[in-house]
Formats: structure tokens, sequence, C-alpha cells
């Protein structure tokens, strides 16, 4: 496991380094708000591939901070490696910190999850309670993908919004609707 130096030390973390992490990042008054499906092993202390990218791509994009968030809050560095049934308390307590960070309104929340939401039943559940807190809070979906001609693709064969660790620096953006997962 490789890990990458901050650009910017972070200054915001909420969670422990063993079972669960529900804030990552650098405040500012403009921060992009990233959601993956799980934390794996980044900390306030270093960042992994996928937080390493995210901060990157913000500044590049012209953010003056980023937070990770998750869809659930459960540190494992691999998808599978998550609870078969969801943890009410963990769940309730990413929705308590979730809306601290949306209650400011009218942010850009990046849909960075890739097809590993589909690993367990209850992510997509979990996404639909998090989309609700958007939906009030008049936050708005995007994401990131390579520019290919006049097309920004950001989404994988499925469908899914593409992961950092799996876009090239020159990213750029797109609005990304979520209803699809809830019909």
């Amino acid at each position: 496991m490789r890990n990458y130096n901050w650009g910017i030390t972070t200054n915001v973390y909420e969670g422990d380094d063993i079972h669960k992490r529900f804030v990552l990042g650098v405040s500012g008054n403009n921060p992009l708000i990233c959601f993956g499906i799980n934390p794996s092993t980044a900390n306030n202390q270093y960042a992994d591939k996928t937080l390493h990218m995210v901060e990157k791509i913000a500044n590049l994009n012209g953010y003056d901070g980023w937070l990770m968030l998750n869809i659930y809050p459960q540190r494992t560095t691999d998808p599978n490696g998550l609870d078969q049934i969801r943890n009410e308390e963990w769940h309730i307590q990413n929705l308590q910190h979730i809306t601290t960070i949306l209650k400011c309104g009218n942010l850009s929340l990046w849909a960075a999850w890739g097809k590993p939401i589909m690993t367990r039943e209850y992510l997509v559940e979990c996404l639909g309670d998090i989309n609700d807190l958007a939906i009030k809070y008049s936050c708005r979906w995007i994401a990131f993908g390579k520019e290919e001609g006049e097309i920004i693709n950001c989404v994988t064969v499925e469908g899914h919004p593409r992961h950092p660790s799996r876009l090239p620096l020159a990213s750029r953006y797109i609005g990304y609707e979520v209803a699809h997962y809830f019909r």
C-alpha cells in the first residue's frame, strides 16, 4: 500500500482509523464534496490514491477545499468486505455528518462511487437517503470524466459515475442524475 502526502494538510476529520470514517478533507468557502462508497486507508496524516486524486482534481477545477464523504462509513480496502447487513447506528451517524455539511446549501456533490455501489443492496438505499438531503439543501450532483471531443465520458459501461482513481488529472465535470438508482 502506497501512502501519498497531502498537498495541503487536511483540517477536517471525523471517524476513527480502524472501523469507520465519516468526513476527511480541507474546509473552504467553495468545497467540492466527493461521495465514494466506503473509506479505505486515508486519514488526516496520509492520502491514498483515491484521495490524492480528489485533492488534485478539486484544485484543478477551481474549488478552494474538498471533503470526502461516503455512502457507507465502514473502513475496508475492498467493497466486498463491507458488512452484509447495514449497521443502522453507523448509517444514522453518517447521515448526521452529511447533514452538517450539506445544510450550507448549493454545493457540488461529486458522484464518485463507480460499480461497487452494486456490491451490497443497502448501498443504493443509503444513497437514496443522501439524495433526499441533497434535494432538501439544493445541492447538485456532478461527475468527472475524460473529455472525448465534445463529450465528457463520466460513466462506466454500466452507467455508474467513475471512481477518482480511474480518472486522468485533466478530468472535467458535467451534471449527473442519480434518480435512475431509485426506479
